[in-house]
């Protein structure tokens, strides 16, 4: 989907425009200045969804916080609304400015891990696969996203739905402290005690409030291996399979997560045999979200792999960082074109699973319809207490489709948007706001309600009163 240049992104860059900036940030910014002519640009511009086509004016891409406060300066000088990329893999393409300024974060991915305190102090560039890899470490996780190239400002900033949900709650409620930029060029530190409000609003409310440079997020102990279990369905047996999965999955403590991904054509996993790959599958996957050999989790992950009339059903252990992390990397590789839809479900309904499995039965494009099992820890955390919402429900369905050719596009929307409508009658009320497509930025009070809408908006007005920060789920300020 070809971007021009609107009012977001504020003036667009030009070459005179672009060696004034140069020039501006001469012995203060030490990572690279990307333009379109630079060798570099042809990859840098790109994001995960191959249907974002934007070119922006310039690059930044940043090596530390400092570089981050002069690529704000520039922005704030010359009248640039910034976008701010993390790992590109937001789905309407919000990481990537078209025609202005792009800062970027690439360059800034360490992590360090203080395994005394159970801490993991995390770069604003870094991917959950380079969390993954420091805290398997010292047996150890954060509970952030189902796939390693995730960025971890994007995921965690709106919320973040994952494996461990069930057990630690959002990715945002492990935030200890966010050291952030603000729109003044102002460093700040926001934790419970220093800068609460905005601590509140970080903690779901995206990009809005400023550039965060370093996370500290809680860890807790895990792995480094999971038990997890997999079954696989024939589409005639799906929804059979689907009625149990919805009727046992609200009994089940907090020590399993259990989700389904109804496939266009099932990949060739470890656990697949070579005859079903490609073909078109549901997959159930429990995982044991604690210790790898307890029998208790042996004895749940094989009950639960043997629910309706799999056609294959397995049971391993895997290193959770190197292999169930990465379980769907190569699927939901970058450069095709995706579009997501999704909803909040709090009990599958027979009528849903039958709409469910009709849409999937026929469905052209690739990708896979996804339920991911919510409830536990998410709920411990009140409604009103972070700028996140809608933490009452048991489940999150979301349409991942996927596919190459650009003729394709208003079919396989309209297909997907359809079937989402269809469903209305037994789904909930808002949005995750993480999931926003590039047709839905009109719901974003939608994603946080009219109240918590207001509240951010008051916080945005005292952090960034000029929405420099605007090329993103924007909230204005009050």
């Amino acid at each position: 989907m070809t971007s021009t240049a609107t009012s977001t992104a504020g003036v667009a860059i030009d070459a005179a425009l672009r060696q004034k900036i140069v020039e501006s940030l001469r012995g203060r910014f030490d990572g690279a200045i990307i333009g379109p002519d630079d060798a570099e640009y042809p990859k840098a511009r790109l994001v995960w969804n191959g249907m974002i086509d934007k070119h922006p004016g310039l690059i930044l891409r940043c090596t530390g916080t400092a570089d981050v406060v002069a690529a704000v300066g520039v922005a704030r000088e010359f009248g640039l609304a910034p976008a701010v990329r993390g790992g590109g893999h937001n789905v309407a393409g919000k990481a990537m400015s078209d025609g202005g300024l792009t800062i970027d974060l690439g360059g800034m991915r360490r992590v360090t891990v203080d395994a005394g305190r159970h801490l993991a102090h995390v770069d604003g560039g870094c991917l959950l696969g380079d969390v993954d890899a420091a805290t398997s470490a010292h047996n150890m996780v954060v509970p952030a996203g189902i796939m390693s190239e995730t960025g971890v400002a994007g995921l965690s900033l709106g919320g973040g739905i994952g494996w461990f949900s069930r057990k630690h709650g959002l990715t945002c409620d492990q935030f200890v402290e966010l050291e952030v930029v603000l729109a003044s060029g102002e460093v700040v530190i926001a934790s419970a005690d220093s800068h609460p409000e905005l601590f509140w609003a970080l903690r779901g409310g995206g990009g809005n409030f400023g550039v965060v440079t370093r996370f500290t997020f809680r860890s807790y102990d895990f792995g480094p291996t999971m038990r997890i279990g997999v079954s696989l369905y024939t589409v005639d047996e799906a929804a059979q399979a689907l009625r149990e999965y919805a009727s046992i999955y609200p009994s089940l403590g907090r020590d399993v997560g259990w989700h389904a991904a109804l496939k266009h054509d099932m990949p060739a996993l470890p656990f697949v045999p070579r005859e079903l790959v490609g073909e078109r599958l549901l997959m159930l996957i429990a995982m044991w979200l604690a210790d790898a050999q307890d029998p208790a989790g042996v004895e749940l992950i094989e009950r639960l792999g043997s629910v309706g009339n799999p056609v294959v059903k397995a049971s391993t252990v895997l290193p959770f960082a190197a292999g169930v992390q990465r379980i769907i990397d190569e699927e939901f590789a970058d450069g095709h074109r995706y579009y997501t839809k999704e909803a909040h479900v709090a009990t599958l309904a027979d009528e849903a699973i039958d709409k469910l499995v009709e849409f999937w039965r026929d469905m052209p494009m690739g990708g896979e319809v996804e339920i991911i099992g919510l409830g536990g820890a998410i709920g411990d955390v009140a409604e009103d207490a972070t700028a996140f919402s809608n933490r009452q429900y048991q489940m999150w369905l979301n349409f991942a489709m996927s596919w190459d050719d650009p003729a394709k596009d208003a079919e396989y929307m309209q297909r997907t948007r359809g079937c989402v409508q269809d469903l209305k009658p037994w789904t909930g009320d808002g949005i995750y706001v993480n999931m926003l497509n590039v047709d839905e930025t009109d719901r974003v009070v939608e994603a946080y309600g009219a109240e918590k809408y207001a509240r951010l908006g008051r916080i945005k007005s005292r952090y960034d009163p000029t929405n420099l920060f605007r090329v993103n789920y924007n909230i204005t300020p009050r």
